[in-house]
């Protein structure tokens, strides 16, 4: 490059390369953005639960990075010495400037649209940047949404355009023969120059490979549950997790095994009553729960669970109840928000796979009101909740319908951000409804 090719606007000789700040920070969005674009179009194929909230915090978590970056980038270009414009036809260096505005744009523009999105959304979840501190939403409206979703959406491909062009300029010059890429690659020589074009452009093709197999969600297998020591009038509230009959046994009637004390007491309660009737929940029962988020009420429900019951009005003493909840069943009416819910934060329902709520002890306020003494086990904590029902029985049929209030903090449910009750109150209420066949 001739000195009066890099003659500065004030005088003097502008310098050969970019500031190494400048460099490292080019080529590290460079490849956080690729990775960002193939990551977003992975995030749908992600499985649902887990690995799909993982996915979308992650996702969100280098969206921020890269504003972080890219602002850092825009305040070095400001201040830093930087090299002449290339020599080309007016043309040419109109379309370059167009190029580098855009990239700027997309760079702070997908970022900010997605922070957007997240906050105008419905289900108001904050992102943890990188599980370590939360970020906080922006106080943007409802109609916010849409618009920035529709803008986040295209950057993909408008990015992969922009990068195309971009690239092409710069190999264009480096074929010409003059010594552009010098100014973003530190290397002196011709041959130096086109090994570092030929790695950086392998490291692009890397980290939009990288992104289609980044691990989320991925968890060995759950350890077996600790067994739950409860010496008969002691407080349940061990943070432990009882071993779980398989839900067929629940289901049919069948004796579990007796692998811990709780499953052991039920099976002696039913042996000391032989004429204690067995009741099958029958299909299209519902147990649900609400909970309440910066004044919205929020109503989830449970697709997978099962009751094992031994209950009669005239004989409270030797009644049981066994409730085993599947946390990954969880749904809410949003995808994301259930996947949020399955996550360690709250339920890690990959830890902790199975909720489990035994009682033995109950009492009747009224006719056909009632009250069960029992417990939950859930997130691997035990506490005691009080469980109020009504029961109607007319037969060899029944229905039952109660509610049970609980402190979502006592067993680890949010952590985090989550832990704090003044957005997400601690109180939850559960509810249930569901028909039972007497069973001979």
């Amino acid at each position: 490059m001739t000195a009066t090719a890099r003659e500065g606007i004030g005088g003097g000789l502008s310098p050969r390369r970019y500031a190494i700040s400048a460099i490292v920070l080019h080529w590290s969005i460079a490849a956080l953005l690729l990775f960002q674009v193939s990551l977003g179009w992975r995030l749908e194929d992600l499985p649902k639960g887990v690995a799909r909230f993982s996915g979308y915090q992650f996702h969100k978590s280098v969206g921020f990075l890269i504003l972080g970056l890219s602002l850092a980038r825009l305040i070095v270009r400001l201040v830093a010495r930087r090299p002449a414009p290339a020599a080309g036809t007016p043309a040419v260096r109109l379309l370059v400037k167009v190029v580098h505005v855009l990239l700027y744009a997309v760079m702070i523009l997908g970022p900010l649209s997605g922070w957007i999105m997240v906050s105008a959304s419905k289900v108001r979840m904050h992102t943890m940047f990188f599980g370590a501190f939360p970020i906080p939403n922006l106080p943007v409206g409802a109609g916010w949404h849409m618009p920035a979703e529709t803008v986040h959406g295209s950057l993909g491909l408008v990015t992969l355009g922009l990068f195309a062009l971009h690239v092409a300029g710069a190999l264009r010059h480096h074929l010409q023969g003059d010594a552009l890429l010098e100014r973003m690659i530190p290397l002196a020589s011709r041959r130096g120059l086109t090994i570092g074009a030929a790695v950086a452009l392998a490291g692009a093709v890397a980290a939009m490979v990288l992104a289609q197999v980044w691990p989320f969600g991925a968890a060995a297998a759950p350890a077996p549950a600790p067994t739950a020591s409860v010496e008969p009038g002691a407080q349940a509230s061990q943070d432990a997790e009882p071993e779980d009959a398989s839900n067929d046994a629940l289901a049919s009637g069948a004796r579990p095994v007796p692998a811990s004390p709780s499953v052991a007491a039920l099976a002696s309660v039913a042996a000391q009553a032989p004429d204690l009737a067995f009741w099958q929940v029958a299909p299209g029962g519902k147990l649900g729960f609400r909970a309440t988020y910066s004044g919205e009420d929020i109503a989830g429900a449970f697709s997978r669970w099962d009751a094992r019951i031994r209950f009669s009005p005239d004989d409270l003493t030797h009644s049981s109840l066994r409730v085993t909840i599947d946390p990954a069943s969880v749904n809410s009416g949003d995808t994301q928000r259930d996947d949020m819910l399955k996550s360690d934060s709250f339920f890690g329902a990959a830890a902790h796979p199975r909720a489990v709520y035994t009682a033995s002890r109950f009492r009747q306020q009224s006719p056909g009101h009632y009250v069960a003494e029992g417990t939950l086990s859930l997130g691997g904590k035990i506490r005691p909740v009080p469980l109020a029902f009504v029961l109607a029985i007319n037969g060899a049929s029944a229905r039952a319908h109660g509610t049970a209030t609980l402190s979502r903090t006592a067993f680890g449910v949010g952590t985090g951000e989550w832990s704090s009750t003044d957005a997400l109150l601690d109180a939850v209420t559960v509810d249930f409804d569901f028909k039972a066949i007497r069973q001979s």
